[in-house]
């Protein structure tokens, strides 16, 4: 997916929007219902099944064409999965539209179909463009693929991994079952874990990607990730504002009290504020806008501690039911703190963003 023709109008309208909005939340509400959320997640038969639905509705080929859908479908379809606690691997097949696009063999265009009819899972190891130091590396020599590339989601339903090397061919594409390559899983906050991949002479496909789709390909997961966030974060905040409604102390509505009317106000702006941080940054893309990296860049950093903040404060109005595992808060709350701390978090994000305004330092 490439940033289109400025001058061309978007190919979706805001009515398109609301209604692929609803198509996925009600395709998430029958096939993804939150009380088995949790369970379904760590089940990669559960997994399997809920991407083969998404595919059914076009979603698989989400990037690779944005005259047809662009960025802010993407995000809007990742805050969905972040409002059911859908771990759907849309990031990994996002990416391969992208940089498969441009290859010629019949292999790649195979496994493309393959992914758009649902038949496959891509998972995405970034490696050294992942954004954090211990992500590790892979090298790509001779059509073989070594080294350990961690922080990878998506691992447990992979058919294929598509990898970041460290070489001129740029990225690699490995087929789960092939031999030399082991999985481990890492504990972590969110459900389902990360993973960590180990690679030893591995046979792969190198495919051919130049450093600015690749770095662009990061960037465009980081946005996913805080599309996700934001959906968990709103979840949990509209769970807060129901039990303000309802649960009573001294004989009056909580919701009565100004201490949680602040709270839950300053939630609402946070979101609406993060929402639209996001929104700007994948119009920007979406338009061709040469700067679309510094919307980015500035959406992240504005996102990752309001939705932190709020997901904090939920917790503060819900009370003690909030922490109960059986209660749907804490997932989201995991959720929103996980995909808001990989990929360097929001400290990388204004790096970038004083590096855009003033310039590199040293």
């Amino acid at each position: 997916m490439r940033p289109p023709n400025p001058e061309a109008e978007p190919a979706l309208s805001d009515s398109d929007r609301v209604l692929l909005r609803k198509s996925v939340r009600d395709l998430l509400s029958a096939r993804w219902p939150a009380e088995k959320a949790v369970q379904q997640s760590v089940d990669s038969q559960q997994v399997v099944a809920i991407w083969r639905a998404l595919a059914e509705q076009g979603l698989a080929a989400l990037g690779s064409n944005g005259a047809e859908a662009g960025l802010r479908e993407i995000l809007l379809v990742f805050e969905e999965f972040g409002r059911a606690a859908c771990p759907a691997p849309l990031i990994g097949a996002v990416a391969a539209n992208i940089v498969l696009a441009t290859q010629q063999s019949d292999a790649v265009r195979a496994l493309l179909e393959d992914i758009h009819q649902g038949q496959a899972i891509v998972a995405l190891a970034l490696g050294a463009f992942d954004g954090d130091l211990a992500a590790g590396q892979a090298t790509m020599r001779g059509g073989r693929l070594s080294g350990t590339i961690s922080f990878v989601e998506d691992v447990q339903a992979a058919t294929h991994v598509l990898v970041v090397t460290d070489t001129p061919t740029g990225m690699a594409i490995v087929d789960c079952k092939a031999a030399g390559i082991a999985s481990r899983t890492a504990p972590g906050l969110a459900i389902p874990a990360l993973s960590e991949l180990t690679f030893e002479n591995t046979p792969a496909m190198g495919l051919a990607a130049s450093s600015e789709i690749l770095a662009a390909v990061a960037l465009l997961a980081r946005l996913a990730s805080a599309a996700r966030a934001l959906g968990a974060a709103e979840r949990g905040f509209e769970l807060a504002v129901d039990n303000a409604k309802v649960r009573k102390q001294f004989g009056q509505f909580i919701g009565q009290f100004q201490a949680i009317q602040h709270k839950l106000a300053n939630g609402l702006i946070s979101l609406d504020g993060a929402r639209l941080a996001l929104e700007s940054a994948a119009t920007a893309y979406d338009s061709g806008n040469p700067y679309w990296r510094v919307f980015a860049s500035s959406a992240l950093a504005f996102s990752s501690p309001a939705l932190r903040t709020v997901s904090i404060e939920t917790h503060r109005a819900l009370g003690a039911i909030g922490y109960a595992e059986e209660h749907e808060a804490p997932r989201h709350f995991r959720r929103v703190h996980a995909d808001l701390a990989r990929f360097g978090g929001v400290s990388r994000a204004r790096a970038e963003l004083a590096d855009a305004v003033l310039g590199p330092i040293g």
